[in-house]
């Protein structure tokens, strides 16, 4: 009996790992501007783009209508995230 209920832990753990990576990976993906647009449950930073300059990245965000952020990157350049 507690074989068969580790087994099932393990199992409920397993589904649980997959899907939160499944997610998440699926949230850090570049939206498609036809995808962009569509209503989607999940929640969260979605990449947008990259900019040479900061003011670039900034005037792009301030004119997309949603919460957004600029990252610099380790190459200089910097991305865009919009909030969904």
């Amino acid at each position: 009996m507690r074989t068969r209920i580790w087994l099932t832990s393990v199992a409920i753990g397993t589904a649980v790992l997959t899907g939160a990576t499944a997610t998440a990976t699926a949230q850090a993906a570049p939206a498609h501007s036809e995808t962009a647009a569509s209503s989607s449950t999940a929640l969260g930073w979605i990449y947008a783009g990259t900019y040479r300059t900061k003011s670039d990245c900034q005037g792009d965000g301030e004119n997309s209508a949603q919460e957004w952020k600029c990252v610099k990157a380790p190459s200089g350049k910097w991305h865009l995230y919009v909030w969904s």
